[in-house]
């Protein structure tokens, strides 16, 4: 099996038929469709048995009980037989070159492959990307994106817009990332999210783009992210986890933008000082005093990657 495309679903009997459709529309060889169907309570579970019975692409899983959005996701890929994987939400839907033009570029130096995206909401088009323009992204210029500034808005919204090996979702997604605010990562995924990019990328010299918006998210009420409301700490937290356990080398300067982040938006004082503790010492102002200035004129910084050597790590 060369690609499988994963759609997690709970309680979402119309909304998945758009979603299995688009995944449907690849025209791939080796080309499977898993659907895992988190116990839902409504007739998805019927509607994605009747597609199956039409599509030999098409095979369903049901948990014994609901394990949570997260968790599905893992479930999901682990069933999934493909050398890549491709989780495709069961509210949004995919381009039918999805797969064929992100397959094209994934070779053995890219981490990743992301497309553009449009999001829509019940009215119109709500967003577009821009950022795919840019068809060859260092690991560095990536990583700081995900982390510190983002000039080129190289955006990380969703492992929808992305093709990836299978074996590096499985390593690169975690569910419990260990907070002092008891926030609960596995019931919404905003964390767990943007970890799949960043410890994926970690590993690779480049991720690669295709200059197409081939991927669709709609925005709807029934959303586990817009339910969820403001996930900016959740984000956050994440970044922490990732700078304290794979660049523990920009601490410092991680600290003094989250001190600058705090002055302006106070759900950031309690996880800056956390992460004061954790580093211990002063903050570096002259640090502060750097971040600002390149975030005032949007600029990049230099920040070390040396352990980011693929010889250093292990593939």
């Amino acid at each position: 099996m060369k690609v499988s495309t994963v759609i997690p679903v709970y309680n979402r009997q119309e909304l998945v038929k758009r979603a299995i459709a688009s995944a449907q529309a690849q025209r791939v060889d080796g080309h499977e469709i898993v659907v895992i169907d988190n116990r839902s309570t409504d007739s998805t579970w019927e509607v994605v048995q009747g597609l199956a019975r039409s599509d030999s692409r098409i095979r369903c899983i049901r948990n014994e009980q609901n394990v949570g959005p997260v968790r599905n996701w893992r479930l999901g890929i682990q069933a999934s037989r493909g050398e890549y994987c491709h989780l495709l939400f069961s509210d949004d839907c995919i381009e039918p070159v999805f797969l064929n033009e992100t397959l094209k570029v994934l070779d053995s130096q890219t981490a990743l492959v992301l497309t553009g995206h449009t999001i829509l909401d019940s009215q119109a088009v709500r967003a577009v990307s821009n950022f795919q323009s840019q068809e060859v992204i260092s690991r560095e210029e990536f990583l700081e994106a995900a982390v510190f500034l983002n000039p080129k808005d190289i955006q990380l919204l969703s492992p929808l817009s992305a093709l990836f090996r299978r074996s590096d979702m499985l390593e690169s997604l975690i569910d419990e990332i260990p907070n002092p605010f008891g926030i609960d990562f596995a019931g919404h995924g905003a964390g767990p999210d943007q970890l799949i990019f960043m410890l994926t990328a970690v590993k690779y010299p480049f991720v690669h783009c295709v200059n197409k918006r081939l991927a669709v998210m709609h925005a709807h009420a029934g959303s586990i992210t817009i339910q969820a409301r403001d996930l900016s700490l959740p984000r956050e937290c994440a970044r922490w986890y990732f700078v304290d356990k794979h660049w523990p080398q920009v601490r410092e300067s991680y600290r003094a933008m989250l001190w600058l982040k705090s002055k302006k938006n106070p759900v950031y004082r309690a996880l800056y000082d956390h992460v004061d503790r954790q580093v211990g010492g002063r903050v570096r102002i002259g640090k502060a005093i750097d971040y600002g200035i390149r975030r005032l004129f949007r600029l990049r910084g230099s920040y070390p990657t040396s352990d980011f050597s693929p010889s250093t790590r292990s593939r």
